[in-house]
C-alpha cells in the first residue's frame, strides 16, 4: 500500500488536550466546518502508520494526514494523556479574522489506545 501523501493544506499541531489539525483558510471554504454539514474523520492503518482521513460533503476538501512518530515524538504531550484522544478541525474565517471554527472527533479506546502506543 502506498504512503499517504501528507495534505500541503493542513498543519498537524499537537496541542494539551487534543491533536489540532488547522486548515488553511485559503483553500478551504468557511462553512465546510459548521455544525451541520457532513463530515467524518477517521483512523486508518497504513501498516504501522496511523493515518487521520477526513471526509467532507464536498469530496474535493477531503484529505489524510499520516502520523508520524518521528515528527509527533517530541512535541506537546498534553493530547496524549487524556483518556480518549481527541482530533480537533480548526478553520479561521477569511473575513472575520478573531473567527474560528471547530470540530472535535473523539477517537474510540482501541485507536487511542494504539496511538497512545506509539507516541508515547
Amino acid at each position: 500500500m502506498p504512503f499517504p501523501e501528507r495534505s500541503p493544506y493542513v498543519r498537524t499541531l499537537p496541542g494539551a488536550h487534543s491533536l489540532d489539525l488547522i486548515l488553511k483558510n485559503t483553500h478551504f471554504p468557511d462553512e465546510l466546518l459548521a455544525p451541520e454539514a457532513p463530515l467524518r474523520c477517521t483512523l486508518q492503518w497504513n501498516g504501522l502508520v496511523p493515518t487521520l482521513v477526513v471526509s467532507f460533503h464536498l469530496p474535493s476538501y477531503d484529505f489524510s494526514e499520516p502520523l508520524l512518530h518521528e515528527e509527533l515524538k517530541n512535541t506537546t504531550r498534553g493530547w496524549l494523556l487524556q483518556p480518549t484522544l481527541k482530533i480537533r478541525l480548526l478553520l479561521a474565517d477569511n473575513v472575520i479574522a478573531d473567527r474560528v471554527t471547530e470540530r472535535v472527533f473523539t477517537l474510540s479506546e482501541s485507536d487511542s489506545r494504539r496511538l497512545k502506543d506509539i507516541f508515547s
